[in-house]
């Protein structure tokens, strides 16, 4: 059956499920990863796998793909049981396919190789590269999207690899496609485009199961919605039938009566004053934050905003314009001064930005204060790092094995409690926190926003870059919007609410 299909009728879609999966139950050694979960999916259906991170919902994808093994209970496709021993090639051949967040793209090969790759179109023992070039093209143009097949993806855009991924699933004939944390990294204008694929998907009668934690994506596209927690089910029901509010309660477990914590109200002191500052990428900004404040950064994908932390930070180029700290003057010429001068980024990007991957959770958590541990300029006291960066990272509530943990084993929310920690250590006064709840879970979300009010109540002050009005609304004292590069308005008071700051937001007239 070709992956461009003809639109799938209510009628001719079969009421047996393309993926059923029946009491799963899956152990590793000392931990219960599925205990008794059921699961379907229906055709032409987007079905919603939500949960925090550890609930169980990669491990459920993973068995369905066939990288892991039920230690019991039973997986159905079309119907027919697989046989035990069922692995990754057998999914394939079943037309089931994943799609992740993370590429699984080989970066100097074509976009042309890499939706075959391992998959070749032959005509006798040769390969078909003209059949393979003209399926590819059917397959992009069916996706809406017009990628030159012999470029190097590393050329290409993040959305563009993402489509190049669903092309080789596509390719795969799949009927099953499993879509991990998809748009996690895209920006706004990507993701409809992705949703617009969803429903041409489902129309033509495919299974899309959505691995996601941004919760209004699953109102957008989603049919139903299965609810996971520590490796058990949950809820499985309709989206129609359920409340945002609803769905963050089923996820964290508890009834969330406030998301936002209450902050205190800042002091009068200004910590940090911007004035005139000007970039390729932004112009003539005028800001100032005040000793333990928020200070919300809202604005259109482009418009600025996490350069503007950038070069607050020292690591982007100003062209003019002065910043002051607690009043004084300052060159932020490099990271290394802003450092100096108390401020620290967390940015967009932890894994890539935030972290060094080579190095453990107490490395990376020290990094930026390796001067702090050094006997006479010279030795590292390891016993004064390990104290300091055990104490640190205790009081945040870290969920980890030990200080020699790579920190690539940990959850995002975890991942993103060293980037924080690591400044805490360094006696940071001024966060810049680039969407600091990025790709995290609805609780490892609430554990950050207390951090934040924490951080303020001891008089420190942050800048918060979010693309999510509601998350600036309920941790800010006061919202800037950033609108092609320039400062165009700053709300405050009665008037820090959703519609003005939407109003200004997409350059509307009030």
């Amino acid at each position: 059956m070709s992956a461009v299909a003809q639109e799938v009728t209510p009628q001719e879609i079969t009421t047996t499920p393309l993926v059923e999966i029946r009491n799963a139950r899956m152990e590793f050694p000392g931990v219960l990863a599925l205990d008794g979960v059921s699961f379907d999916l229906r055709p032409g259906e987007c079905h919603a796998l939500v949960g925090e991170n550890g609930a169980g919902k990669s491990t459920l994808a993973k068995c369905i793909i066939g990288e892991n093994t039920l230690t019991s209970g039973e997986l159905f496709v079309g119907g027919q049981r697989v046989p035990k021993h069922y692995d990754v090639r057998d999914s394939q051949a079943l037309g089931i396919a994943v799609v992740h967040q993370e590429f699984q793209l080989m970066e100097e090969m074509t976009a042309l190789e890499n939706i075959y790759v391992g998959n070749y179109s032959k005509r006798g023992p040769f390969i078909d590269r003209r059949a393979q070039r003209a399926r590819a093209a059917e397959l992009l143009t069916y996706l809406g999207v017009d990628i030159h097949l012999d470029v190097p993806v590393k050329y290409l855009r993040t959305a563009e690899k993402q489509l190049v991924q669903l092309a080789r699933a596509l390719s795969q004939e799949a009927q099953v496609i499993i879509l991990d944390e998809l748009t996690a990294v895209l920006p706004e204008n990507d993701i409809e485009n992705i949703f617009r694929i969803v429903e041409l998907l489902k129309r033509d009668g495919k299974g899309i199961i959505y691995i996601s934690h941004r919760l209004d994506e699953i109102f957008s596209v989603c049919d139903r919605y299965t609810v996971l927690m520590d490796g058990r089910h949950i809820r499985t029901g309709d989206v129609t039938e359920l409340t945002k509010p609803k769905l963050v309660e089923l996820i964290a477990g508890r009834e969330l009566s406030q998301v936002y914590p209450t902050l205190n109200p800042p002091d009068d002191d200004v910590v940090l004053q911007v004035e005139g500052l000007t970039s390729d990428a932004f112009f003539d900004v005028d800001l100032e934050v005040r000793r333990g404040e928020v200070v919300g950064i809202a604005g259109l994908v482009g418009a600025g905003k996490s350069e503007l932390l950038l070069a607050i930070f020292g690591d982007y180029k100003v062209k003019k314009g002065t910043i002051r700290v607690n009043g004084e003057a300052v060159s932020m010429t490099s990271p290394r001064k802003a450092i100096q001068h108390g401020l620290g980024l967390i940015p967009d990007e932890r894994k890539r930005l935030g972290l060094n991957s080579a190095l453990d959770v107490r490395k990376n958590a020290t990094l930026p204060s390796m001067r702090k541990f050094k006997k006479w300029g010279v030795f590292m006291d390891d016993e004064a790092e390990l104290r300091k960066s055990y104490d640190t990272l205790e009081s945040l509530q870290l969920r980890y094995s030990n200080l020699w943990q790579p920190t690539t084993k940990l959850s995002g929310g975890n991942q993103q409690k060293i980037v924080i920690g690591k400044w805490l250590i360094a006696d940071t006064e001024i966060f810049l926190m680039d969407e600091p709840t990025r790709g995290i879970d609805v609780g490892a979300k609430s554990e950050i926003y207390r951090l934040i009010a924490a951080l303020t109540a001891e008089g420190k002050s942050v800048i918060l870059v979010s693309p999510e009005i509601e998350e600036l609304l309920g941790l800010s004292h006061r919202i800037y919007v950033l609108y092609e590069g320039r400062i165009r308005d700053s709300f405050e008071g009665d008037r820090l609410n959703q519609s003005e700051v939407m109003t200004s937001l997409l350059g509307a007239e009030r």
